[in-house]
Order: structure tokens, then C-alpha cells, then sequence
């Protein structure tokens, strides 16, 4: 087995959020949509006199598969693949310095770039893609029980069929992936202040607020901090909107090299401080 394999598979075992998180929601899903579906009388009252028919959801794809339901199983998806990251990122490093874990990972024929690097695919790939397995698996199962108790008609209406599901994963695939490019220099900045720090996420939170601060008090303006706004919340603004490659480029290109030069910097402050040649 490949280097590449042995710690990715490290990794999935040492953080079981990233497996277990989407399957309890799976199971979570069964019980619901089942329930949901199943009462096809009352759900589709329920959406008549709610005004749902009339709202125009924001998902990249919310119209592509069942409906209100299917944006559900999106957003649910989307969420999930957010909070393993988060957890993700700021435990690893943390984990294997508090654990002596790192003898490990010098033990094997990768390099501290390369340890650094299959870290970031698997908070970036690896998490995404397990979300995105909760996302056809509910999918699946909106198409299965719709089989049982919703007219045809209905199925048809809201496009629950085969190429439907393909379509609404192929679409979850494309969000994640302008939302990891998005992640990729908060996972490089969140990498570098665990080397050091427990608290990664509090520690970064309370830096965004003091610079806010600076900003607004010292200078005199609100430009730095809009602009760490409009960073911190691409993510999420990607997730909902639907275009999101156009919302991801629509932050501009200065931006864009800046998070560049952010990400690289970060990237190799973390393995110089990992490897020791921090001085």
C-alpha cells in the first residue's frame, strides 16, 4: 500500500467525525423523509398554504432534484462537509503534538510538505466527497420511498427520477469544490496557529474582532474589516448561492492573489514549525 493511502486512512481512523457525522444523518434522513413523504396528504397542504411553492430557493441544486426536499439534502450535505472541516483542521495537527504522533509520520517516506499537503487533500477532498455520499444517499432515498407513496405525477413534477439524482450530485460535486478552493487558506492559516495553540478557531476569531477593531478606531475606515468579512464568509455564501464558481470569482482578482500569497505562506510557516527549522 501506498504512503498516500497508509495516512489518509490514518487519518480517517484517528477522526471519526468525518464517517460518522454523515452517517447518523443518514440514518436521521431515512426516518424523516419516510415520514415526510409518506403523509403526502398533509405535505402537500402543508406546502399550499405556507407559501413554499412560491419561494425561489438559492442552492446551486435546489431545482434539480425534489424540490424543497432535495435543497434540504443539499444545504444538510453542504453543512456537514463545513463542520468536519472545521473540526477537522483545528484537532490534527494539535492531535498528533499532544499525542507523539509525529514520530510517526517521520517514520514514513513523505516529506513534512508532503504531510502538510495529504492533510489539506483530506480535509479538502476527503471530507467533501464523504458528504457528498450523504447527499446521494438521501437522495436515494427521497427516490425510493417516493416510489412507494407519491403519485407519479407528483415524481414527475419535481423531477425524482435517476438522471435527477446524478444531476443534483454532479452539482453538490462543482459547489464543493469552489468552496474547498475557498477553505484552502483557512485550512493553511488554521494549520499554522495549532502548531502552538489549542484553540485554533477561538484564537482566530478573536484576532478577525481585534483587527476589525484597529480598523475601525485607528484607521478609520472599514475596509480591512469588510474584507476579512467577505473572506471568512465565502464559504458559506459559495454553499448558497447558485452560481457558485461565478460567487467565488466575484470577490475579484486582488483577492484572489492575496489568498494565494496567504495560502503559501501559511502553508510553509506550518511545515517549517512542524519539521523544527522554525528558527
Amino acid at each position: 500500500m501506498s504512503p498516500i493511502k497508509t495516512l489518509l486512512g490514518k487519518e480517517l481512523l484517528e477522526h471519526k467525525i468525518v464517517t460518522r457525522l454523515p452517517l447518523f444523518l443518514a440514518v436521521f434522513a431515512i426516518i424523516n423523509i419516510s415520514l415526510i413523504i409518506s403523509n403526502t396528504g398533509n405535505f402537500s397542504f402543508n406546502l399550499q398554504t405556507s407559501g413554499l411553492e412560491s419561494w425561489t430557493p438559492t442552492l446551486a441544486g435546489s431545482e434539480t432534484f425534489a424540490g424543497v426536499i432535495g435543497l434540504i439534502n443539499f444545504l444538510i450535505a453542504g453543512l456537514v462537509t463545513l463542520i468536519s472541516f472545521f473540526t477537522y483542521t483545528a484537532r490534527t495537527l494539535a492531535k498528533e503534538r499532544k499525542e507523539g504522533s509525529l514520530a510517526f509520520w517521520h517514520s514514513m517516506p513523505v516529506t513534512d510538505n508532503q504531510a502538510i499537503a495529504i492533510k489539506l487533500v483530506f480535509a479538502l477532498i476527503v471530507i467533501p466527497l464523504f458528504s457528498s455520499f450523504l447527499l446521494l444517499f438521501s437522495d436515494l432515498t427521497v427516490w425510493i420511498v417516493g416510489q412507494w407513496f407519491v403519485p407519479q405525477s407528483l415524481l414527475t413534477e419535481y423531477s425524482v427520477n435517476g438522471m435527477a439524482i446524478l444531476l443534483h450530485y454532479g452539482e453538490f460535486i462543482s459547489t464543493m469544490a469552489a468552496m474547498s478552493l475557498a477553505l484552502l487558506p483557512i485550512a493553511c492559516l488554521i494549520f499554522f496557529i495549532s502548531q502552538f495553540n489549542d484553540h485554533p478557531l477561538i484564537t482566530i476569531f478573536v484576532i478577525i474582532i481585534l483587527i476589525k477593531i484597529m480598523g475601525t478606531f485607528v484607521f478609520d475606515s472599514t475596509v480591512i474589516g469588510d474584507w476579512i468579512s467577505q473572506v471568512n464568509n465565502l464559504s458559506i455564501n459559495i454553499l448558497l448561492s447558485k452560481t457558485p464558481w461565478m460567487t467565488l470569482l466575484n470577490i475579484g482578482v486582488p483577492t484572489l492573489i492575496g489568498l494565494f500569497i496567504i495560502t503559501v505562506g501559511f502553508f510553509v510557516l506550518t511545515v517549517r514549525y512542524r519539521s523544527g527549522k522554525s528558527d
